[in-house]
């Protein structure tokens, strides 16, 4: 009987570890432990469900599962100044949602870092990332490559709060189940934000949730959080 016992939970683990290896379930997920970008380097970000830049995931929420940021004013209108970082150790890459994104090679391009052994994984929009980095392993707080800022043919803005922003979107499994950034944030990398006047985390979720029926990207926008001071 005990010998059935652990053939029986050796088939179990054998049956699971393919899931665990590609992060397609919500049922194993992790922490950040380092952020996408130097805080110093931003001025604002966009709170988690707010009606900031367009509803996502579609169809399935009305509002921004995303988290926009704005850069710094030495960061404006550029697309190599604004260094961005692995969030955890893990691999980059693209699924059909980056390859199908109509702004790809418009505004830099979109990807995953896929946590190892984790559901957890982030999605970079509009990052340009480093040459030969696709389809490999990276640790966490390793550059990537830069925040694109300037789409093709647009002209440089003339203040950061006129600046193309980027943004991410955190899931635990698939596309469709977005977190905030800033509550999978590990205590260490949350603390980093403080400098910057992010204390808890009630500043980052937008209040509601109500459904957007309009949206806005523009500095000012009720959702929007300006870092203090800007830089």
């Amino acid at each position: 009987m005990e010998m059935r016992r652990h053939l029986c939970c050796f088939a179990l683990l054998m049956t699971l570890a393919p899931l665990a290896c590609t992060g397609l379930t919500d049922a194993n997920p992790i922490l950040l432990s380092a952020n996408i970008a130097n805080p110093q380097d931003l001025n604002a970000f966009s709170q988690f469900q707010s009606c900031v830049g367009h509803a996502y995931p579609l169809p399935t929420s009305p509002n921004s599962a995303k988290n926009y940021f704005w850069p710094s004013s030495a960061n404006v209108s550029s697309n190599a100044s604004l260094k961005l970082f692995a969030a955890c150790a893990g691999k980059i890459g693209q699924n059909d949602d980056d390859t199908n994104d109509p702004r790809e090679f418009v505004q830099g391009e979109s990807v995953h870092l896929w946590c190892d052994g984790s559901s957890t994984a982030i999605r970079f929009f509009h990052i340009n990332v480093t040459p030969g980095l696709m389809n490999q392993h990276v640790s966490a707080g390793a550059m990537i490559g830069y925040a694109s800022l300037l789409g093709a043919g647009d002209p440089p803005a003339s203040d950061w709060q006129f600046s193309e922003n980027f943004d991410i979107s955190v899931v635990d499994g698939d596309d469709s189940r977005a977190e905030n950034y800033f509550s999978k944030l590990d205590a260490a990398a949350f603390a980093e934000w403080s400098a910057r006047g992010v204390t808890s985390l009630s500043q980052t979720i937008a209040p509601g949730p109500p459904a957007c029926t309009s949206y806005s990207s523009n500095i000012g926008t009720f959702g929007i959080v300006v870092l203090t001071p800007p830089r």
